[in-house]
């Protein structure tokens, strides 16, 4: 009977971060083989006494596999110029904890759900409108019948009585009247400007 031992492949939990341009050791005593996902992205060179050369390259995200005595190790490597790791910090402290922010070549991407108005409002005054900088976060839909609420406060502010937004779905309609083409264009104005720059943002209609 012949037996065969499968080595298993274990998926480090931490990500390596090195900077393009810059250079990481680290530790892999006893490793026989490496193999790059993407070596455009970062470079791996062993070195004397069980140390590995991690060079960043450009910004972007690879994995690295160590064939080693204890079986495979897989290491993701990310490289980044430490943008996208401060700003991350920062909405997850001042925005939402839940928010994913990582960096995919030179666009900073915030993925993940808005759980109020509020929190829009802070993502969208952080980022302060930096074209380096996508969002791709989108409003939980229990929010919507308190941003449609909140449309409607708005347009009686305007002095535009007889219009109102009403949340059907994930849609949000406008409805009511209004006097003239002008006050429309108001009306629209208003609305888009509480969440139409919220990608995947309900419809105004």
């Amino acid at each position: 009977m012949v037996t065969t031992l499968l080595a298993l492949a274990v998926l480090a939990a931490e990500p390596v971060r090195v900077s393009p341009g810059e250079q990481e050791v680290l530790k892999a005593p006893g490793v026989t083989r490496i193999a790059v996902g993407d070596p455009t992205v970062a470079d791996v060179t062993p070195t004397r006494g069980g140390e590995l050369l991690l060079l960043g390259k450009r910004l972007g995200k690879t994995n690295i596999t160590l064939w080693t005595p204890r079986g495979i190790e897989v290491r993701q490597v990310v490289v980044d110029d430490g943008k996208a790791t401060a700003l991350g910090e920062k909405v997850k402290a001042m925005v939402s904890p839940s928010l994913r922010v990582e960096q995919f070549g030179g666009t900073t991407v915030i993925d993940g759900t808005l759980d109020s108005v509020e929190e829009w409002g802070r993502l969208s005054a952080l980022v302060g409108g930096d074209p380096s900088v996508k969002i791709l976060a989108r409003l939980n839909p229990r929010v919507l019948p308190v941003l449609a609420q909140r449309i409607t406060q708005a347009f009686h502010k305007a002095g535009l009585t007889q219009a109102r937004a009403e949340c059907v779905g994930q849609t949000v309609f406008l409805e009511g009247s209004v006097s003239d083409d002008g006050e429309l264009k108001r009306a629209l104005l208003i609305a888009n400007a509480l969440y139409a720059q919220v990608t995947d943002a309900p419809t105004v209609r």
